[in-house]
């Protein structure tokens, strides 16, 4: 998005489309002991603290296709499965009024029910990142975060799934389309594009006057793409996931919850088991004898179950300042903040 004109398409997005919790829901610590590692101390009592989890501050540097981003320095929290060790890793790019420490207690409950990594980061501008959000900003923090991944962590490309929910699809179809190794993509309630947001059925918008054009973005993504939308999403309409489904060139099944919307669909009893699914699809673990492999998918079910129904599983304070509990499918209505 080069010249005046992007930049000034930028700030504006950049004023619609982000709206971080202010103030932040976490601070970054230093353990004082002789490790110095860092971890995230949540600001208020109602959100649970996560200690196993690994957390870093990662420098950004603009990308050759992102705009104008780059120069910050954003918070990261790595969070390994606790069981057979996994290199299955979830890259996840949150909703655009939520921060880090709001998000860590569930990326620990996804990775326990999914079995897998999580990854999760904060945009620029978002909880302890420096900066201010902007779309180029957002390109050049997945990036970051992905190179952190292969190269400290030690997690193959294509071992990692990029998750984008709402915003968070902009920056994950951008990488998609640059990383043609990955495991596979996820665009929960994706945008089509910004403008196309705002007109689902416009036909034509010229492209520097536009931000995440994902419909440009998906044809490129080489990795399988699942989609998932709420057929009554209110905020973002469902022909724009329905659209990107289409565009995929390496298309997988798409979940359409039936009856959700933009703040519930985490909440459809198919949400777990779709991505459990995918996950098989795109990163499939060696095969076990038939009575372990019956005895893990009982165990597997019972856990959860409770986790749909424990109204205490992670309390998680919105945007706007009330307490919601994250607690039916381990997302509640409403976790997301402003939607977007």
């Amino acid at each position: 998005m080069p010249g005046p004109w992007g930049r000034f398409v930028e700030r504006i997005s950049s004023q619609l489309a982000f709206f971080p919790p202010s103030p932040p829901s976490y601070t970054v610590l230093e353990h004082q002991d002789a490790s110095r590692e860092l971890y995230i101390q949540p600001t208020t009592t109602d959100i649970p603290k996560v200690l196993q989890c690994s957390v870093m501050k990662v420098d950004t540097s603009p990308t050759p296709k992102g705009g104008h981003g780059g120069g910050q320095t954003i918070v990261t929290a790595y969070v390994p499965y606790r069981g057979t060790p996994t290199q299955t890793t979830i890259l996840y790019s949150h909703g655009n009024a939520v921060d880090l420490g709001q998000m860590l207690p569930i990326y620990r409950e996804l990775g326990k029910l999914l079995k897998v990594n999580v990854m999760g980061y904060d945009y620029t501008g978002y909880g302890s990142s420096t900066g201010t959000p902007t779309v180029g900003n957002t390109f050049s923090d997945i990036k970051a975060v992905y190179d952190t991944l292969v190269t400290h962590y030690n997690i193959p490309a294509t071992s990692i799934i990029a998750y984008g929910q709402s915003v968070g699809s902009g920056p994950t179809a951008w990488l998609g389309a640059q990383e043609p190794n990955l495991a596979g993509v996820v665009l929960h309630s994706p945008l089509l594009s910004g403008v196309r947001v705002l007109s689902p059925g416009l036909r034509w918008w010229p492209a520097f006057a536009d931000v995440y054009p994902n419909h440009q973005m998906a044809p490129k993504i080489k990795a399988p793409v699942l989609v998932m939308h709420g057929t009554e999403d209110e905020v973002i309409h469902i022909s724009c996931g329905q659209k990107l489904a289409s565009l995929a060139k390496n298309k997988y099944p798409p979940f359409w919850a039936q009856g959700y919307n933009h703040q519930n669909l985490e909440t459809s009893p198919e949400y777990l088991p779709t991505l459990q699914k995918f996950i098989h699809h795109v990163a499939p673990r060696p095969s076990k004898q038939p009575a372990a492999a019956l005895q893990e998918q009982v165990q597997g079910r019972r856990q959860l179950q409770r986790a749909l129904h424990d109204p205490q599983l992670c309390p998680v304070s919105t945007a706007g300042g009330s307490t919601r509990m994250v607690g039916r499918g381990f997302f509640e209505s409403g976790w997301i903040g402003r939607g977007a």
